[in-house]
Order: C-alpha cells, then structure tokens, then sequence
C-alpha cells in the first residue's frame, strides 16, 4: 500500500508541474488597469487654531496619506461666543485623504480625540470619492508614487 500511495503522490506532483510548465503565470496587471483599487474618502475635521497641529500629526499616525491645512473662522455672532466662554473663532479647516481600510480607526480616534479635552472640540466628517481623473492623482492622494 504503501508502493502505491507513493505512486500516487508523484503522479499527483507530475501533474501539477506539468500544468504549471503549460500555463505560466500571468503577468502582474499594470497600475491603471487593477480593479482592486482602494476606495477614497475626503475627511474634514473643523477644529480651534492651537489643536490643528496635533490632529495633522493624529491623522498621519494613522495611515491618511495628505493632509492639507485651511484657516477658518467661525460663524457665531459675538454674544454667543461670550455667553458660550469661547475666546477664540478662528478655526482650522482640515482636509484628509484616507483610504477605506483606516477610515473607521480614524473615525474613533477622532472621536477619542474629540473627548479628551476642553480645547478638543470640534466636527469630524467624510465624503466618498466617486471618481479620481487620471491615475498620477490617485497615486498621489495615496502616496503610491
């Protein structure tokens, strides 16, 4: 029996190796062409001016591949600003470009983030990108270059 399983088993490898000589393995597809692409999310986070700094470093910790920066100011009318004890309206608008597999951890730790402190307040939201035109953007939105 023991004859004969071996048999078997080198038959069975023959086999393989012979398929494997006949149909060699497809080359990789090229950049543009794969369909597994990482879907995008544009994350915004509207925070006071002095934690601005301390969320781009959160946020590149994470896995968001560019950040970018915008100075802002809030819309509330000065008596409330005063009734509410809030010394300061001027905002940072940030812009984050994450890929679906770290957008949920960045989404609680943001969350955490928003938690924390006095000072770290703020509104967090993402927005899904339909379509990217040409694939140096993509690469460059991803850090895949």
């Amino acid at each position: 029996m023991s004859k004969e399983k071996d048999r078997e088993m080198r038959v069975k490898i023959a086999s393989k190796l012979k398929k494997a000589v006949k149909n060699p393995k497809k080359e990789a597809k090229r950049f543009e062409e794969r369909s597994d692409l990482e879907k995008l999310y544009l994350y915004t986070i509207i925070v006071e001016q002095p934690v601005a700094n301390t969320v781009i470093k959160l946020l590149q910790n994470l896995g968001s591949s560019a950040q970018f920066i915008h100075n802002g100011r809030g819309t509330a009318p000065s008596e409330v600003i005063g009734m509410l004890n809030a010394n300061e309206d001027r905002k940072a608008v940030i812009n984050a470009f994450v890929s679906e597999d770290h957008l949920a951890t960045i989404q609680e730790e943001m969350s955490i983030f928003f938690k924390v402190g006095r000072k770290n307040r703020g509104v967090a939201f993402a927005v899904p990108f339909s379509s990217i035109q040409g694939i140096r953007m993509y690469k460059y939105l991803t850090q895949t270059f």
